[in-house]
């Protein structure tokens, strides 16, 4: 018998979030804070220039001059000269803290394109691709990865590489650990079937990185926290905010409700 209220629970649906392939960072932003992958997935791209930091938009200037460096043959056909003027046309300086920093970073940039410039000018790898989009479904999930380029190596084998700016690249520990990495190199693997494929991480700091094959034996269980992951968010009702030092650099920070 009742008094006739209706005292069930409250069924909270998943949030219907677009149907559109996920990234390892979109699921790193989702470890580190919920809220901030939520808000990354809606936030204008225009909203967050102002969030990324000096150091961020520097690799973004210095990755558009190699890339269009490589679409038209590489170091060995475009002079340096042309690879700095797209480079000054991707500078953004206003990302930066102070001019102090705008101009610190600004030389370091132009330092690391010289360098890689002058060490690949006399020609090796050919890239067949430059920024290059590859996706992948992994159980009930799409997934999606980035080459800066693909590069057919000398061996023949074709090569995905990532040209790094950070001060602090991954080892190759880093790299056999990451799920990102792990996803690359799966992209790629069913982007190009039959070839020989490797990913690279370069450092442009150090002029120098880490070329990776992954054994399925270590690929899949990296493969197995990606889909968990997603798994995860698509079944969430909550995305809290985490807050910590990251929150400086959010790319969601204009909207996120723990900084108001």
């Amino acid at each position: 018998m009742t008094d006739g209220t209706n005292d069930a629970p409250e069924i909270v649906e998943p949030l219907d979030l677009p149907e559109r392939p996920f990234t390892a960072r979109n699921l790193a932003d989702y470890s580190e804070c919920p809220q901030k992958f939520l808000l990354s997935w809606f936030v204008p791209r225009e909203e967050t220039r102002r969030f990324l930091g000096g150091p961020a938009t520097l690799h973004q200037a210095i990755r558009q001059a190699l890339v269009e460096c490589y679409r038209v043959g590489g170091p060995a056909m475009a002079p340096l000269q042309r690879v700095a003027e797209v480079f000054e046309d991707a500078w953004d300086g206003s990302a930066c803290a102070d001019s102090l920093e705008e101009e610190r970073l600004h030389a370091q940039g132009m330092t690391m394109l010289r360098e890689f410039h002058e060490s690949h000018a006399e020609g090796g790898a050919q890239a067949v691709e430059v920024d290059l989009r590859m996706e992948i479904e992994l159980g009930d999930h799409r997934f999606v990865a980035v080459a800066d380029a693909i590069m057919r190596e000398g061996d023949g084998g074709l090569n995905a590489v990532r040209w790094l700016s950070t001060r602090r690249p991954p080892s190759l520990g880093d790299m056999a650990e990451s799920p990102g990495w792990g996803l690359l190199y799966a992209c790629a693997r069913e982007h190009f079937p039959g070839e020989d494929v490797s990913v690279t991480m370069y450092s442009l700091r150090r002029g120098s990185g880490h070329r990776v094959r992954f054994r399925d034996d270590d690929l899949e269980p990296l493969l197995r926290r990606l889909t968990r992951a997603a798994d995860r968010i698509r079944v969430a009702t909550e995305f809290p905010p985490v807050t910590g030092p990251h929150c400086r650099w959010c790319r969601a920070r204009s909207r996120c409700p723990a900084l108001k």
